[in-house]
């Protein structure tokens, strides 16, 4: 939405509040980023169009991504209204292609401005985080309650429980997280890269 008052442009590129979201954003799983470019819409559709093969992007969309043969770096949809694209695996590439970027377009004046929210957070992931959560709970339950009939509890085992459990918990974060951010610039680059050609 833009209000224009007397020279005074204001954008809000936030969508209504909303828990979830505002948790991803805080968490930086979430981000919106907006660029704006000297090219006309339907050149700038058209050119991303060629650089993103019509796919789908679901979670276990990656599995078969190594074997493609296409030259593209990303797969998804992309038309007048927006486009929702994922960068595509490839063989030997150990980077987390977790992130998905949706966005919309609009012109001002002779500026193409591209709003776009790059979301590394699938709902795939909530089971998972509920069930290692209640791993580690029962687990932890378990050995307290084992140490505790055998009069000697093994206290500094659990250090390295709580330690296993930060690495559980933390590295699907830190991949999801560095996910985003690397999608974030590769869009900047690649958006740059159309208005060259």
């Amino acid at each position: 939405m833009h209000l224009r008052q007397k020279h005074v442009f204001i954008t809000y590129t936030n969508t209504p509040p909303d828990r979830m979201k505002d948790l991803l954003e805080k968490l930086h799983l979430l981000q919106y980023q907006t660029i704006r470019l000297n090219l006309p819409k339907t050149v700038f559709v058209s050119r991303l169009r060629e650089q993103v093969d019509e796919g789908s992007i679901g979670i276990f969309s990656d599995s078969f991504d190594v074997f493609s043969s296409s030259k593209n770096e990303y797969k998804g949809h992309v038309d007048l209204r927006g486009f929702r694209i994922k960068r595509r695996k490839r063989l030997f590439d150990f980077n987390m292609n977790l992130a998905i970027a949706s966005g919309t377009y609009r012109e001002e004046g002779e500026q193409l401005i591209i709003d776009t929210e790059i979301n590394g957070f699938s709902g795939v992931m909530i089971p998972f985080y509920i069930f290692v959560a209640l791993f580690y709970v029962i687990f932890i339950a378990i050995f307290l309650g084992a140490g505790e009939m055998d009069g000697a509890m093994p206290v500094f085992v659990l250090p390295f429980i709580l330690l296993h459990a930060l690495f559980m918990f933390g590295l699907p974060y830190l991949l999801m997280r560095g996910s985003v951010s690397r999608m974030q610039r590769e869009l900047e680059r690649e958006f740059f890269f159309l208005t060259k050609q």
